[in-house]
């Protein structure tokens, strides 16, 4: 009875992590798909941020390059509860926020805003869990 539960725990926090990357997945695709700029024309009305006007577009493109690739291993290290892995998901979540910080305004249209916001409810979920929450044991480090 108890390793049922313990699997439907894994279960339901694995299914949280396929959430988390359905919702970046929508977040990337659905501007792409629609064109909403040729649209609204807001890009020129925004402002830009100290990351592309100070770093050259390629500096850009290789910490695009770095954060998705840290995105990726910490996230295919939470999905196997490897415990290194929550410290993996912290760093990124820290980074990525002060990325967001610096790198200007950004413009969410319609659907993206409610999107955005279960993306980040996910991630916030993810990091309580892994840290304080049910999950706690599973990431616990043996020494």
């Amino acid at each position: 009875m108890k390793s049922e539960i313990e699997n439907f725990n894994k279960l339901v926090f694995k299914r949280l992590i396929l959430l988390l990357i359905f919702m970046s997945i929508l977040l990337t695709l659905i501007p792409i798909l629609f064109n909403f700029e040729k649209y609204y024309g807001l890009s020129r009305f925004i402002n830009q941020g100290f990351v592309e006007i100070y770093l050259s577009s390629r500096l850009e493109l290789y910490l695009t390059l770095f954060m998705s690739f840290f995105s990726l291993t910490s996230i295919f290290l939470i999905y196997f509860f490897v415990p290194i892995g929550k410290f993996f998901f912290l760093i990124y979540m820290i980074l990525n926020f002060i990325i967001i910080m610096i790198s200007g305004d950004i413009i969410y249209y319609g659907i993206l805003f409610p999107i955005n916001w279960i993306k980040n409810v996910c991630e916030a979920l993810i990091l309580y869990f892994m840290f304080f929450g049910q999950y706690k044991k599973y990431f616990e480090t043996k020494i």
